[in-house]
């Protein structure tokens, strides 16, 4: 019984990689966008805890994991409640709504046991930059396919809409770059080239997606490489002019010369300069596309209803003019949300922030790379944030929760395993 059992324990760790390796590709490549992978990862946390694998007893958690934990119970209470009660005028008229509602609320809880279950096992960070990697591979190749073969003018991948597809290409892009450059440090030179090549095929798919936002997400991305080099000491030559930051640069700008003679970077140019010249002549209604009208609505709202209207239920501010949502994270949430929702929200995001940003400088280097992807997501979300929901759509929202989860857990991990 011994044996058997000591078998099991060997074998979990790496059940566990080969499932994540497999949301990695899934959430950006195939239909389903990574929720197989994520059940399988879910019944694997439950026979973990009922049959108490890993010796839960001494794997006490710590205060910042608590913390962290009690807020993603806030915020889902939250949520729930939105679910179950609305002001008058704005009642859910059916049960499918409700469920609805309570579908996109569920994953914030449902993917808590995985949370678990990855601060108990170490998952080689290999497995995420290769399955990383081959999920931008094959959602870019389908991307070309669409504008290329099917001659549709804007990529959407295997995504529902254009917006998720770049939103996620640039955020695959941040966090490729870190792990390429961790690749490289740690003498992995086939594994960083891999994620060197993903990486421009990423922003290659970002710019097929013709979305502004990702200009933004890139300016952000080169503040925080800097800061990263800066903390990781600028004297130290590597972290700022290894050889494949270098190739990256520099194929990157080849990628960027050779879209910039397809009509999607034409159309990209012209609603950037649009907005450009929308913002310098005090138009900003034109350079938000509409959006300030929107905006003022949702404020409108906010006063009126400081506790919320009920989640997924913005689109009762107006049913006969914008759907669905108000083009800006936090004010979406605060709508439906109130006052409360918004203020456990941001109280996740400034914990986990405040978390990467102290592990970023860490002894053990892969502690520091994961940190930074944290760091990463958390900002390249927040720059999509201004301008969309982006927990909205089923894909971008489980590929934020899982990696959230992901980085802080194995953080976690790593930092007891040494």
């Amino acid at each position: 019984m011994q044996k058997e059992n000591l078998m099991i324990d060997t074998l979990l760790p790496k059940w566990i990689g080969l499932w994540v390796f497999l949301f990695s590709i899934s959430v950006l490549a195939f239909p389903g966008h990574g929720g197989q992978s994520a059940i399988v990862l879910l019944f694997t946390a439950l026979y973990v805890m009922i049959f108490n694998r890993g010796n839960r007893a001494k794997l006490p958690l710590k205060k910042e994991e608590k913390i962290f934990i009690y807020l993603i119970l806030f915020w889902f209470f939250w949520q729930l409640f939105g679910v179950f009660y609305q002001p008058l005028g704005f009642e859910y008229e059916t049960i499918r709504e409700k469920l609805s509602a309570f579908d996109n609320v569920s994953r914030w809880l449902l993917l808590v046991p995985i949370f678990f279950l990855l601060r108990r096992y170490i998952v080689d960070w290999r497995v995420v930059t290769i399955g990383i990697s081959i999920g931008v591979l094959i959602s870019v190749s389908i991307a070309h396919y669409e504008v290329y073969i099917l001659g549709m003018g804007r990529a959407f991948g295997v995504s529902n809409h254009t917006i998720p597809f770049a939103e996620l290409m640039v955020v695959s892009d941040l966090l490729l770059w870190m792990l390429m450059i961790h690749a490289w440090n740690k003498k992995e030179k086939i594994l960083s080239y891999l994620a060197l090549f993903a990486s421009l095929v990423a922003f290659y798919g970002s710019l097929l997606s013709v979305t502004r936002g990702a200009w933004l997400a890139y300016a952000f991305m080169i503040l925080i490489w800097l800061i990263y080099t800066v903390k990781n000491s600028f004297s130290d030559r590597k972290h700022l002019l290894s050889k494949p930051i270098l190739l990256r640069l520099i194929f990157a700008g080849l990628v960027f010369f050779v879209v910039s003679k397809t009509d999607q970077y034409e159309i990209l140019k012209n609603r950037s300069v649009a907005t450009y010249g929308d913002l310098s002549t005090g138009n900003y209604q034109g350079a938000s596309s509409s959006r300030l009208y929107i905006f003022q609505d949702a404020i409108k709202h906010i006063e009126k209803y400081p506790f919320g209207i009920g989640t997924r239920n913005f689109e009762k501010i107006d049913p006969d003019g914008y759907p669905y949502n108000s083009h800006n994270q936090v004010l979406n949430i605060w709508v439906e949300n109130g006052i409360q929702g918004v203020i456990s929200f941001l109280l996740i995001i400034g914990v986990a922030f405040r978390f990467f940003w102290k592990n970023l400088n860490h002894s053990n280097e892969t502690i520091g790379v994961y940190a930074s992807c944290g760091l990463m997501l958390i900002v390249s979300y927040a720059i999509f944030s201004q301008s969309q929901t982006v927990f909205d759509h089923h894909q971008t929202l489980i590929f934020f929760i899982f990696y959230l989860y992901l980085f802080f857990a194995q953080i976690q991990a790593l930092n007891r395993s040494s």
